[in-house]
């Protein structure tokens, strides 16, 4: 199946242009209403509504990312950073 689809690029942006791999998170409209979900949507340049799915990252060669077709708030990043903590049972404090 070649379908593009979008993803959320996890990996820290300063070590990008030298990494062959990212790792991210894909976006979906699968809503399964888990804690390790981020709700996004045309607000932040999608066409439709849906999830940062943070049960589901994956590391992909970086040939394989397009154009970049949107942005996070500030408070998607601090919702992004709590999702992540919970998807991989971190035992860290949560942020907010």
């Amino acid at each position: 199946m070649d379908t593009t689809r979008p993803v959320v690029v996890l990996t820290r942006e300063a070590a990008r242009a030298a990494m062959t791999k990212v790792t991210v998170a894909p976006v979906t409209s699968t809503v399964k209403g888990l804690s390790s979900e981020v709700p996004v949507g045309p607000v932040n340049g999608l066409d439709h509504d849906g999830v940062i799915a943070l049960d589901n990252t994956l590391t992909v060669p970086t040939c394989l990312l397009g154009r970049t077709i949107g942005f996070l708030t500030g408070e998607q990043e601090a919702a992004l950073a709590r999702a992540v903590v919970l998807a991989f049972d971190l035992d860290l404090p949560l942020l907010g």
